[in-house]
């Protein structure tokens, strides 16, 4: 071999070692990128997940509400006694409760807020108007109604308005 061939070939021995290296680095960032979207992915969809969570909490805080206003004792069909949701909703104007929720809703809370808008006599019956707002939430640290919001707390908030 020639004295210029063997120069030749030590000039460009260096050459595979860097490319190697920049593979790597560039296989590194692009696995860096793609666990970063997939953990962000991961962390909505969860988010999303607790969300409608919360929405069922709230759904279910309105059914409540709703029950507690229309089955009251002058309802010949509901037997039980009047609460002390619906007598405080009824008489001075606004009630509010807490619940906390079990089985597929446990972790989360449904404040319901029941406020009597008016009442109006349509041909002589007297029809009252009520709101009822349920926000569904999940737990904070200290349990419903008390502590502080974590970065993963959600809530929903459902309104229902019905005449009695």
């Amino acid at each position: 071999m020639s004295a210029a061939l063997q120069r030749g070939k030590r000039q460009v021995a260096g050459f595979a070692l860097m490319m190697a290296i920049f593979i790597i680095v560039t296989l590194a960032a692009i696995g860096v990128y793609l666990l970063t979207i997939s953990t962000g992915q991961l962390e909505a969809a969860t988010q999303d997940e607790q969300g409608a969570r919360a929405y069922q909490a709230a759904h279910a805080g309105v059914d409540w509400g709703a029950f507690q206003l229309l089955c009251n004792p002058s309802n010949p069909n509901c037997n039980r006694p009047a609460s002390a949701f619906f007598s405080a909703c009824t008489g001075a104007g606004s009630s509010s409760k807490t619940l906390t929720l079990t089985q597929g809703l446990s972790g989360f809370c449904a404040q319901v807020d029941c406020n009597k808008v008016g009442s109006e006599s349509e041909a002589g019956v007297p029809i009252e108007v009520y709101r009822i707002t349920a926000t569904g939430f999940n737990l904070p640290t200290a349990g419903c109604g008390a502590g502080t919001v974590g970065p993963t707390y959600v809530e929903r908030q459902l309104q229902l308005t019905l005449t009695r």
